[in-house]
């Protein structure tokens, strides 16, 4: 995941135009991440979110799930099911790597719909069908290094206020 991680900073970094592509990558050397198990038990017609909305911290989340449905983003103001594709990762922008591209990438706010949620476009009888079965999933979480600023220098777009 860790590979993984890096691929991604390293694309994020080149697709916005930074000269120096290991730039983000380089702010998570020291491995400052963590794995989270979730579980999230079944419920009933009157659950509503079994995960309140948020968006995460950290610059990147890497997310596996079950397939159980549920799973939601907030994308041009409605709440849209997060398709299950069999063997992908769901990638989160999280709020540091949201404020380290000036917003260019905005943090991804999502959460785990149940039939009660409010504002949701999952169909009622898909998440009737989620909320009957525990759902799992397993987050990595990437953080950069604890020493390292969350926002950037007002002078340079491509430094970090403590660099």
């Amino acid at each position: 995941l860790r590979k993984i991680r890096d691929i991604l900073l390293q694309s994020i970094a080149s697709g916005i135009g930074m000269d120096d592509a290991e730039f983000f990558s380089r702010q998570h050397n020291e491995n400052n991440d963590s794995i989270r198990l979730l579980n999230y038990l079944h419920g009933d017609e009157n659950t509503a979110n079994r995960c309140k909305e948020h968006s995460d911290y950290g610059t990147l989340t890497l997310l596996l799930t079950d397939g159980v449905g549920g799973l939601e983003a907030f994308v041009d103001g409605k709440w849209r099911q997060v398709p299950y594709v069999e063997g992908a990762l769901i990638v989160n922008i999280g709020s540091i790597l949201s404020e380290w591209t000036r917003q260019d990438l905005k943090a991804t706010l999502h959460r785990v719909a149940g039939p009660a949620s409010i504002g949701s476009t999952t169909s009622t009888n898909d998440l009737l069908k989620a909320v009957s079965v525990q759902r799992r999933s397993i987050a990595y979480f990437a953080d950069p290094n604890p020493n390292v600023a969350t926002t950037l220098s007002k002078s340079n777009d491509h430094s970090l206020d403590n660099e």
